[in-house]
């Protein structure tokens, strides 16, 4: 069509249909990355920005600090909740929530005890209702109640039991902490040492008279190493 002759068709907007046929062309082109001469750049820009996302989150794990779930097999993740220390006096264990645990001969908080487990404990012993006979002395002519026993916490003092309970102690604390996973209490660094593995291990293993008596500590912290335990 001529051009010239489109009524109202400002000046300088004429032009010839080969000066047109470009910008038909240009429309119609693909994007760049689909274009062959540029389709390897574009995938090797792609692949470096997925390589630079990796490293970022690499380099993000190594610095975030360790938020591990608390795990009782793992005191490293409990924090405060892996220290069983009840203070230097009753008063002070009290204070803390704590109560005096025949199991453990110590003074422990709620989440150090298992006081199933311990109430257990309390009725296996060989009395007519199922208590262990304790004294204050090594030739058993002086026994102690509970009481008299808690209070010894606060001298580290101590008292003397059956060897057979000394072998109870062991079985049942190895039965506290299998149960751990399922209770979610921890075991007390007192116990939770190789020490006290190789006392029951002798204990076990070597024949003596179970009515033979042993002593035993009495704590306030178990969050301490105490050494090794007696026994023979």
């Amino acid at each position: 069509m001529d051009l010239s002759t489109i009524p109202f068709l400002a000046k300088g907007q004429e032009s010839t249909d080969e000066e047109e046929m470009p910008y038909e062309e240009t429309a119609t082109q693909s994007p760049a990355c689909f274009t062959k001469q540029r389709r390897k750049p574009c995938i090797y820009f792609t692949a470096l920005m997925f390589i630079v996302v990796l490293v970022l989150f690499g380099v993000i794990s190594i610095l975030r600090p360790n938020s591990a779930a608390p795990d009782v097999y793992r005191p490293e993740t409990l924090g405060a909740l892996n220290i069983c220390d009840c203070g230097s006096a009753v008063h002070e264990a009290l204070s803390r929530n704590c109560v005096y645990d025949t199991l453990a001969t110590a003074w422990l908080p709620p989440h150090c005890r298992d006081d199933e487990l311990t109430a257990e404990f309390k009725r296996s012993g060989p009395g007519a209702d199922g208590s262990w006979p304790y004294f204050a002395d090594p030739e058993g002519k002086i026994p102690v109640n509970k009481s008299h026993i808690a209070a010894l916490g606060e001298t580290n003092g101590m008292f003397w039991a059956m060897r057979e309970w000394h072998v109870a102690h062991c079985l049942f604390y190895w039965q506290k902490y299998i149960r751990m996973r399922d209770t979610g209490v921890v075991m007390e660094r007192r116990f939770d040492q190789i020490a006290h593995v190789k006392h029951c291990g002798r204990l076990a293993m070597h024949e003596h008279n179970h009515s033979m008596l042993i002593e035993v500590n009495v704590v306030m912290n178990s969050d301490i190493d105490h050494g090794d335990e007696p026994g023979p």
